[in-house]
């Protein structure tokens, strides 16, 4: 049983400071509506499914980084 906690508090770290740079950085980075303060169903989601959060992240800050956006507009 004491694993099975390890595991979870281990995995739920990262998860917390991933939700807590994101609703920082969404909240000052972002034009309105978009800069709002989340709800805590937004926060559980971000917390719980940090893996699939984080990844979404990445692929998008990539694509725009190497011009993927660049033809739409």
């Amino acid at each position: 049983m004491r694993e099975i906690i390890q595991y979870f508090v281990w995995y739920i770290i990262p998860g917390v400071l991933w939700g807590a740079f994101l609703e920082y950085y969404t909240t000052k980075n972002l034009p309105e509506p978009y800069n709002r303060a989340w709800t805590m169903p937004e926060r559980s989601m971000h917390i719980f499914f940090w893996p699939l959060s984080f990844s979404k992240f990445v692929i998008e800050l990539f694509k725009g980084y190497f011009g993927y956006y660049d033809d739409e507009e």
